[in-house]
């Protein structure tokens, strides 16, 4: 299985059964340009999305005008994108009740988005200037984050869980551990100690292997980087005997 980190939470997945992506998000505002355009998807036969925010949603309808791929998305999200020019032919609503993609074992879960900490908000802010925040606003108000979901799919009989964001309950989390992962990829966004989250969320799921992403700073002064290094510290306090596989952004990596 090829593996391509795209920055942010986006991915794309090579199998020997094809090749699908998840969230996608090429326009990084003031953050290290995306080597990567709507072109980059002409092989890719679904798209899946995690939630409706504009970090994961922005650049879908363009990418589905520019390739074959049937966009999978939860209801309001699928809404939003259809409002933003993606055709009706090409959404599929991704719900958590049926397989999605036979190919791939592609199933999704519902999940939640992380909380933002007032430490978190009150530092973003006060990296912004006037403009940027009435920006920022915009964009939070122009992309609701709707239903959160998570995705497990399989490539030669290894599981793969793929996160968007970090609000996982308790329950949802027992239930992943079932699933026995080979694969997470977890996200590094969110919080003030977004770090501390995700190695507990590591260590309940218990994969084989951990794939940090989202910690790029994708779209300052809304992002930050964040650090994998801590995260690694964090795991190894709670005692995790899996591996922390980190793809350096915008390269891909043969697991």
């Amino acid at each position: 299985m090829d593996l391509t980190w795209l920055g942010t939470a986006g991915f794309i997945v090579k199998g020997e059964q094809g090749t699908i992506a998840f969230d996608p998000f090429l326009s990084r505002g003031e953050g290290e340009k995306s080597p990567f355009t709507v072109n980059s998807f002409a092989n890719v036969e679904g798209v899946f999305i995690g939630h409706g925010h504009f970090d994961h949603t922005y650049d879908v309808p363009q990418i589905a005008m520019h390739s074959d791929a049937k966009i999978f998305a939860p209801g309001l999200t699928g809404l939003m994108l259809k409002l933003r020019g993606l055709p009706s032919e090409k959404l599929i609503h991704a719900s958590h009740n049926e397989m999605l993609f036979k190919k791939f074992n592609l199933r999704a879960h519902r999940s939640s988005h992380v909380k933002f900490d007032l430490p978190l908000v009150y530092s973003t802010f006060k990296r912004c200037k006037l403009g940027d925040c009435s920006k920022l606003c915009g964009l939070g108000l122009g992309y609701p984050k709707g239903l959160v979901q998570t995705y497990s799919f399989e490539i030669k009989n290894k599981k793969i869980l793929f996160i968007s964001s970090a609000g996982c309950t308790e329950k949802e989390l027992l239930q992943y551990r079932d699933l026995e992962v080979d694969y997470l990829l977890a996200p590094l966004q969110g919080h003030s100690d977004i770090q501390e989250i995700v190695a507990r969320q590591t260590k309940i799921i218990n994969p084989k292997v951990v794939i940090p992403h989202h910690h790029d700073d994708f779209y300052p002064p809304l992002s930050q980087s964040i650090s994998v290094d801590i995260f690694r510290e964090k795991l190894k306090r709670l005692d995790y005997k899996g591996e922390v596989l980190e793809i350096p952004l915008f390269q891909s990596c043969d697991i």
